[in-house]
């Protein structure tokens, strides 16, 4: 990823989001890349916390629960790029979760500092994984590459970077993307902030 980022809009207020045609895989990625191309960016960004209800309008997994507050940060560059630990892992999860819309490939790896715990999530990975649970990682270690089709669940090709608490961990909600407006009062216990491991602060 060379130079800034494109900033997408991918809220609601945007008018322009109607036109994303998320139910054909090849025209959602030509859309997204195409608005790169125009802003003469090479890689883009989607915003955490972000309400996505109209993009999520044809995925009724979410829209049947109402979780339309984006728990991520996408990091949309190129099929197969690749994804280096941030900090020190552990990987806890490599699998691939099946749908449209869902995470195909994805990996989460476990972290642990200062005797804390907690959690860092990738979706949308190539699901030819490059390592196994349980296998530790040096900060800066290649650990995946970008999936596509099946393995990005749909979506264009980015990963959704998530931070997962013990607490959510526990709870058993890793592969919760998105939340409802009733639970955003607790964000901050189960689903943080990515922006700190990513080294990027969106205005």
């Amino acid at each position: 990823m060379k130079g800034e980022p494109h900033v997408f809009d991918f809220s609601s207020s945007n008018e322009n989001i109607e036109n994303y045609d998320t139910e054909n895989f090849q025209n959602f990625q030509n859309a997204v890349f195409d608005e790169l191309k125009r802003n003469s960016k090479t890689w883009g960004i989607g915003k955490y916390l972000e309400e996505r209800a109209t993009l999520l309008r044809n995925y009724q997994q979410i829209t049947k629960e109402q979780r339309f507050f984006h728990l991520g940060l996408d990091v949309i560059c190129e099929e197969n790029s690749s994804l280096y630990a941030p900090i020190d892992s552990r990987v806890e999860m490599a699998g691939k979760e099946e749908g449209v819309g869902n995470y195909g490939g994805y990996i989460m790896l476990k972290h642990s500092i200062n005797n804390g715990t907690f959690y860092s999530f990738y979706g949308h990975l190539n699901s030819n994984h490059l390592v196994k649970e349980g296998q530790n990682l040096m900060a800066g270690e290649i650990f995946g590459k970008l999936g596509i089709g099946s393995d990005s669940g749909g979506w264009f090709t980015h990963t959704h970077l998530q931070i997962i608490t013990e607490d959510a961990f526990n709870q058993g909600l890793f592969l919760k993307g998105y939340i409802d407006k009733n639970n955003l009062e607790n964000v901050e216990n189960l689903f943080p902030s990515p922006y700190f491991l990513f080294r990027f602060q969106p205005e």
